[in-house]
């Protein structure tokens, strides 16, 4: 592609605002030349501070804009579905904002629509591109730290940060709750840094706010996976501290890692040897990386400088997620 990448924004909530926005503004070539949201004075005010030039109340609107070469889906998880598929329809590549949709049965819809396309689809799991778990990935697929056999994944929010309405504290509304929220990206760290393996059994518990039951606030689960592997996670929008705590640990035959703190150490000859590799950038500093370095692998896939990839890792999560569901509503262990 011998000219800019053009992008649409599809949704302008947070995430399109705290975090895509100011890094594509940055990006010397990428156009943002359009952005959709329902909520007029919103996107009117949006597409104002960031100078982009097409502002639409629908979809239809946005796609009608030929110049478009992808875009970015920001809209509630209950609409990724469609607008993933309207999307596609209309010849674009599409980056979606986790989780991808909330049904088994949708990301398969999705994945071989996508496939049929030939175009990419690709969920935006910027903890993939972290210099951390990038790191303990690395050194688990190499084999440096023998064969795993345990990984606990956290991801706990500030309860002063919790949704406390919109779609996401809405029981009717098909990807609300904290396990789809943030237990989705908590599952996909552990899974891909394993390399994905089979799951054959969940256990999982559920639990509301305090005084609220309109959703699952926090969640916990146990995962079986074959080989004798266990993943244990816990999420929960609850958390009473300073800062959020987001972490990953894995136990190995010949090591250990942990993402907070970042270390990882292996067994050799001389003992015991810290392999950490140096952590120069801030916290906040690898946060933003991870959603830049994100833009850049998608960005690859617009160009054609790599080929289209099916994000077929997404079935498998979807199904263990529905069995978490599953598991916590009747209180049993589910099979794979």
């Amino acid at each position: 592609m011998d000219r800019n990448v053009r992008v649409g924004i599809i949704g302008a909530g947070s995430a399109a605002q705290a975090v895509h926005l100011p890094i594509l503004m940055r990006l010397p070539d990428v156009e943002v030349v359009g952005i959709v949201d329902p909520a007029r004075s919103k996107v009117t005010t949006i597409a104002e501070r960031y100078g982009i030039p097409g502002v639409a109340l629908s979809l239809t609107d946005l796609l009608a804009d030929t110049r478009l070469d992808a875009v970015l889906v920001c809209s509630p998880t209950s609409t990724h579905e469609s607008i993933v598929l309207e999307a596609l329809g209309a010849g674009l590549h599409v980056l979606c904002e986790r989780p991808l949709c909330p049904t088994v049965d949708a990301a398969d819809r999705l994945i071989e629509t996508a496939a049929s396309a030939n175009r990419q689809l690709m969920v935006a799991m910027n903890h993939r591109y972290s210099f951390d778990l990038r790191s303990i990935q690395q050194f688990v697929r190499s084999g440096e730290l023998g064969k795993p056999f345990f990984v606990h994944t956290a991801w706990h929010n500030r309860r002063q940060k919790r949704p406390r309405r919109g779609w996401r504290r809405d029981a009717s509304s098909p990807g609300a709750g904290v396990m789809m929220d943030v237990g989705v990206p908590a599952l996909d760290a552990a899974l891909w840094i394993l390399g994905y393996p089979q799951v054959e059994r969940v256990s999982a518990r559920f639990h509301p706010a305090p005084s609220e039951a309109e959703v699952e606030a926090s969640a916990f689960g146990l995962l079986q996976l074959e080989g004798g592997l266990t993943i244990s996670f816990d999420v929960t929008w609850e958390l009473q501290d300073e800062s959020d705590h987001h972490a990953l640990q894995l136990l190995a035959a010949e090591g250990t890692a942990s993402s907070l703190p970042f270390r990882i150490s292996r067994r050799m000859e001389t003992g015991l040897t810290d392999v950490t590799p140096p952590l120069e950038r801030s916290r906040s500093a690898i946060y933003t990386d991870s959603y830049r370095q994100e833009w850049a692998d998608f960005l690859r896939y617009v160009r054609g400088d790599k080929p289209v990839e099916s994000p077929d890792e997404q079935r498998a999560l979807m199904r263990i997620t529905a069995a978490c569901y599953t598991s916590a509503r009747e209180g049993r262990e589910v099979e794979l």
